[in-house]
């Protein structure tokens, strides 16, 4: 009897002890597959966050370009010099530009009347002049001719001789002809500035006298 029983627990050891190792193999075997499935679970998206930065919100790295206002234009000063012994203080004036208008207005020169004192001191330095160049020809004088000769010419202001003729002729002209040598031989002076005023050019006669008894 005692044989029995012990054979009966020993059985149902055996027994038990394989239960427990089918239940342990089956457990190894949920866990494996558990581990498998996680490792093949995909991993959850990770949302991705952007931001944009303002241009406005950068700190001070951004490079400012600040516009300098315009200088006006101050026009320039000129110091008017003093006495080296006055107390008065240095008095600054500012240029003004000029207007066109005063750039190209031409300040009238004074008029200047004309003189008849000096008109008259000009004709008769020209009269010496020519009379101090007359020749008389032997010619003439051998054959006795005598007369008197006018002659019309004219001066510019310079004192240039611009034409020469006789007006009045002797009625010889040998003696005709001498008297314009004389004429255009002669060096002449400018006008005086108040000789003649207004006019650029004077014409003049002059009477020359050719006498043997001179």
């Amino acid at each position: 009897m005692d044989m029995t029983f012990n054979w009966s627990l020993y059985q149902r050891r055996e027994e038990t002890a394989q239960f427990g190792t089918i239940l342990l193999g089956i457990s190894i075997l949920l866990a494996m597959n558990v581990m498998t499935m996680r490792q093949d679970e995909p991993l959850p998206e990770q949302p991705i966050s952007l931001s944009i930065v303002s241009p406005s919100a950068t700190p001070e790295k951004n490079i400012q370009h600040e516009v300098q206002p315009r200088q006006p234009v101050i026009p320039e000063k000129i110091v008017e010099p003093i006495a080296p012994d006055s107390d008065v203080p240095l008095q600054e004036k500012a240029i003004s530009p000029a207007t066109p208008s005063e750039r190209n207005e031409v300040k009238p020169r004074p008029q200047l009347s004309s003189n008849s004192a000096a008109e008259g001191a000009f004709a008769q330095d020209v009269r010496s002049k020519i009379e101090r160049k007359k020749v008389y020809p032997d010619t003439a004088r051998d054959l006795g001719m005598e007369g008197e000769v006018e002659v019309l010419y004219e001066l510019d202001r310079s004192g240039n001789l611009l034409h020469a003729s006789v007006f009045s002729s002797s009625g010889h002209k040998l003696l005709d002809q001498a008297a314009l040598k004389a004429v255009k031989s002669a060096t002449y002076k400018s006008f005086p500035e108040d000789a003649w005023v207004g006019s650029g050019s004077k014409e003049f006669r002059t009477k020359l006298v050719f006498s043997i008894n001179q």
